[in-house]
């Protein structure tokens, strides 16, 4: 039986948009017949170690390393902490037998687990990428310094050198990784896949959002439902809200949290945005109920952004048969595919005007909206497939295996 080591920077108590993937992935791997040691932080407590559905597994071994909280707002503080973490972690996997692969996942600390895997173990190493480091921080404004940025592109090179396999979830990250200076043939695709045996459309009869907070179904919804951060745009969203605030009909919900979201309510109330509505964060049962409760999804991106970080959400509202507008950068492989395939709507995050009038346009044809809403449903089947994709980190860990075995 083949050993996999997890060393996440996260842990399943702290909400986070990448729990769902952990969650899924881990329990594919334990089905498909490999043993698991996850290492991972507890931080908040907001939610148990281990989501239900892995709680009983036999091949599962858990290992929660505390940790303290830090506040977002301080870059410094929230790097040194992380750092720590890993060497904590460290403490706790130098002495687990037998490991075959061990997965890590992006962070901007990653270098430290796996330099101190390279030197104390020697086994191979799988790297996640969901947010690439620092490009998507440099792009966003959080690094404006390009002295401090270009000393982590030098040590994110030896997170890239120092592993054996580099997954991506898209296109135009391949393209940023290769850039970077990592050999494609290290390189592997792999997109944000959906659970699709439990996230689908929920009717808006049945929906618990809807019913939570009284929506109505005469209303047109603009939803965006998750992290409020740096490479969200929300300067965008307060310019096409401000456009649209004759259309009453219109209402965009902002979902989730974020390190940007209080500045966000202010700007909104400052501008006396009254069509733009503020939520708080849904547990994860809920994912089906808040996609399935918008008419259109809106994913505003930061010029630069797509290419480090690619929205996972994508692929959820697919499954929940919503029609998707993004505003993102109009040279990426993102922009051509939803286009190209019409399985959305992609307009450049250089102009709102644009923007606004595809959020009208969409409006006023429900048949353009359920066509593009019915052909990203058929598309994100194959493409963002659970089974599909794991199959494929399945793939990568047992190649791996039996290279180190021979």
């Amino acid at each position: 039986m083949r050993k996999i080591l997890f060393v996440c920077n996260e842990g399943f108590d702290t909400p986070g948009p990448s729990n769902h993937l952990m969650n899924a992935l881990l329990e594919d791997l334990l089905d498909y017949g490999f043993k698991v040691v996850l290492v991972q932080s507890r931080r908040n407590y907001q939610n148990p170690d281990l989501p239900h559905n892995l709680q009983q597994k036999i091949d599962l071994e858990v290992v929660s390393v505390v940790r303290g909280a830090v506040s977002k707002n301080s870059f410094v503080k929230r790097y040194i902490e992380e750092a720590m973490y890993h060497f904590k972690a460290f403490l706790v996997w130098r002495s687990i037998q037998a490991v075959d692969v061990v997965f890590v996942q992006s962070c901007p600390t990653v270098l430290f687990s796996i330099l101190l895997l390279k030197v104390f173990t020697k086994t191979p190493v799988v790297y996640s990428i969901q947010d690439m480091w620092p490009g998507s921080a440099v792009n966003s404004g959080v690094i404006k310094n390009m002295l401090v940025a270009n000393v982590f592109y030098v040590l994110q090179k030896l997170a890239y050198k120092y592993c054996d396999v580099v997954t991506v979830i898209s296109e135009d990250m391949s393209k940023k990784v290769v850039e970077q200076g990592v050999d494609h043939k290290k390189i592997v695709l792999i997109p944000n896949w959906v659970d699709d045996l439990t996230v689908h459309e929920v009717p808006w009869a049945e929906n618990r959002f809807v019913k939570k907070y009284g929506l109505s179904n005469e209303k047109f919804y603009v939803q965006y439902a998750g992290t409020m951060g740096y490479v969200f745009d929300y300067e965008m969203v307060l310019l096409v809200a401000g456009k649209l605030g004759g259309y009453a009909g219109i209402e965009f919900h902002m979902i989730g949290q974020g390190s940007q979201k209080d500045v966000f309510m202010r700007e909104a109330i400052k501008r006396g945005l009254h069509n733009i509505k503020f939520f708080p964060i849904e547990p994860q049962h809920m994912v089906a109920d808040v996609y399935s409760a918008c008419s259109i999804c809106f994913i505003p991106l930061k010029r630069g952004i797509i290419g480090n970080s690619v929205p996972s959400k994508a692929g959820l509202l697919m499954a929940c048969r919503r029609a998707i507008l993004s505003s993102v950068d109009e040279n990426s492989q993102f922009y051509r595919m939803f286009n190209h395939y019409g399985i959305g709507v992609s307009v450049s995050n250089t102009d709102h005007d644009l923007v606004a009038k595809a959020v009208v346009e969409l409006y006023k044809d429900s048949e353009k909206r359920n066509l593009l809403a019915s052909k990203g449903h058929e598309f994100g089947k194959d493409y963002y497939g659970r089974r599909t994709n794991t199959k494929k980190f399945a793939a990568i860990f047992e190649n791996i295996a039996r290279e180190g075995s021979m």
